[in-house]
């Protein structure tokens, strides 16, 4: 996953509140991505699934919406490698695997 600074939104675009829809599209997107480069599975972190969503940190931030989408779209072999306390924060790492 880039997490190229040219792409990233500036800090004052922080302050609104991500969607769900933003986090499952751009999720969507880098295991697509994976697949078609034929990778067996791909390991996400939510700190920098949300960083290329949005700014993170910063206030008002998505996290616990970031970390929801990133379980929700785990599907049957995919496993958490790392769940923070509470299970959503910036270090959840999930192994999506494929194929999908």
């Amino acid at each position: 996953m880039k997490n190229d600074a040219s792409a990233r939104p500036q800090a004052s675009q922080a302050l609104a509140r991500l969607s769900k829809a933003d986090f499952v599209t751009s999720l969507r997107k880098l295991l697509q991505e994976a697949g078609k480069a034929g990778e067996t599975s791909v390991d996400v972190r939510a700190a920098t699934l949300h960083t290329d969503v949005g700014v993170y940190p910063a206030r008002g931030h998505s996290m616990p919406t970031c970390c929801t989408v990133m379980y929700e779209e785990m599907q049957p072999g995919d496993e958490i490698l790392l769940m923070p306390p509470g299970g959503k924060g910036p270090t959840l790492l999930v192994r999506y695997k494929f194929p999908r």
